[in-house]
Protein backbone atom coordinates (compact mmCIF):
# COMPACT_ATOMS: atom_id res chain seq x y z
CA UNK A 1 0.00 0.00 0.00
CA UNK A 2 2.62 2.32 0.88
CA UNK A 3 4.75 1.80 -2.41
CA UNK A 4 1.56 2.29 -4.30
CA UNK A 5 0.98 5.25 -3.15
CA UNK A 6 4.83 6.92 -3.61
CA UNK A 7 4.34 5.52 -7.27
CA UNK A 8 1.49 7.78 -7.38
CA UNK A 9 2.38 10.62 -5.99
CA UNK A 10 5.57 9.71 -8.29
CA UNK A 11 3.33 9.78 -11.10
CA UNK A 12 1.33 13.04 -10.30
CA UNK A 13 5.15 14.89 -10.01
CA UNK A 14 6.64 13.61 -13.30
CA UNK A 15 2.89 14.61 -15.19
CA UNK A 16 2.72 18.18 -13.60
CA UNK A 17 6.54 18.49 -14.33
CA UNK A 18 5.97 17.85 -17.71
CA UNK A 19 3.55 20.08 -18.01
CA UNK A 20 5.10 22.85 -16.68
CA UNK A 21 8.24 22.31 -18.97
CA UNK A 22 6.13 21.92 -21.91
CA UNK A 23 3.99 24.94 -20.73
CA UNK A 24 6.99 27.21 -19.59
CA UNK A 25 6.72 30.30 -21.48
CA UNK A 26 2.67 30.51 -20.88
CA UNK A 27 3.57 29.89 -16.64
CA UNK A 28 6.00 32.52 -17.33
CA UNK A 29 3.33 34.59 -18.57
CA UNK A 30 1.24 34.32 -15.77
CA UNK A 31 3.60 34.74 -13.26
CA UNK A 32 5.31 38.13 -15.03
CA UNK A 33 1.21 39.42 -15.03
CA UNK A 34 0.88 38.02 -11.27
CA UNK A 35 3.86 39.69 -10.00
CA UNK A 36 3.39 42.90 -11.65
CA UNK A 37 -0.36 43.19 -11.97
CA UNK A 38 -0.70 46.53 -9.75
CA UNK A 39 2.57 48.22 -10.34
CA UNK A 40 1.67 50.26 -13.23
CA UNK A 41 -1.16 52.91 -13.82
CA UNK A 42 -3.30 53.64 -16.44
CA UNK A 43 -2.89 57.48 -15.93
CA UNK A 44 -1.32 60.14 -13.54
CA UNK A 45 -4.66 61.23 -11.66
CA UNK A 46 -3.03 63.33 -8.47
CA UNK A 47 -2.10 66.50 -8.05
CA UNK A 48 1.61 66.21 -7.44
CA UNK A 49 3.56 68.60 -9.65
CA UNK A 50 6.99 67.20 -10.16
CA UNK A 51 8.51 70.16 -11.57
CA UNK A 52 9.84 70.46 -15.29
CA UNK A 53 8.56 68.67 -18.07
CA UNK A 54 11.05 65.83 -20.41
CA UNK A 55 12.63 68.64 -22.55
CA UNK A 56 11.74 71.82 -20.97
CA UNK A 57 15.49 73.55 -20.07
CA UNK A 58 16.42 73.60 -16.61
CA UNK A 59 15.98 77.00 -14.29
CA UNK A 60 19.26 78.87 -14.20
CA UNK A 61 21.56 78.24 -11.02
CA UNK A 62 23.72 79.75 -8.04
CA UNK A 63 26.79 77.98 -6.91
CA UNK A 64 29.98 78.26 -6.19
CA UNK A 65 32.90 76.63 -8.20
CA UNK A 66 36.27 77.22 -7.24
CA UNK A 67 35.56 79.79 -5.24
CA UNK A 68 33.23 81.94 -7.60
CA UNK A 69 29.30 82.22 -8.12
CA UNK A 70 28.32 80.88 -10.81
CA UNK A 71 24.97 81.04 -12.69
CA UNK A 72 24.85 79.18 -16.17
CA UNK A 73 25.67 75.99 -16.42
CA UNK A 74 26.84 76.00 -20.36
CA UNK A 75 30.62 77.11 -19.40
CA UNK A 76 30.70 73.22 -18.38
CA UNK A 77 28.87 72.02 -21.60
CA UNK A 78 31.76 72.77 -23.71
CA UNK A 79 31.03 71.41 -27.57
CA UNK A 80 30.42 67.49 -26.02
CA UNK A 81 27.54 68.30 -24.28
CA UNK A 82 27.04 67.60 -20.35
CA UNK A 83 24.87 65.47 -18.19
CA UNK A 84 23.61 67.58 -15.29
CA UNK A 85 21.78 65.21 -12.71
CA UNK A 86 19.50 67.28 -9.83
CA UNK A 87 17.86 66.10 -6.70
CA UNK A 88 14.93 67.68 -5.63
CA UNK A 89 14.21 67.00 -2.00
CA UNK A 90 11.16 66.40 -0.36
CA UNK A 91 11.58 69.40 1.69
CA UNK A 92 12.06 72.67 0.88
Amino acid sequence: MKKKTLLSILGVLLLVGGAGYVFKEQLWQLVIMFVTKDTFIAADTDNFDPGLAMGENFPDIRALYNGQEIDNVNDFAYNKGMVFIANRSADW
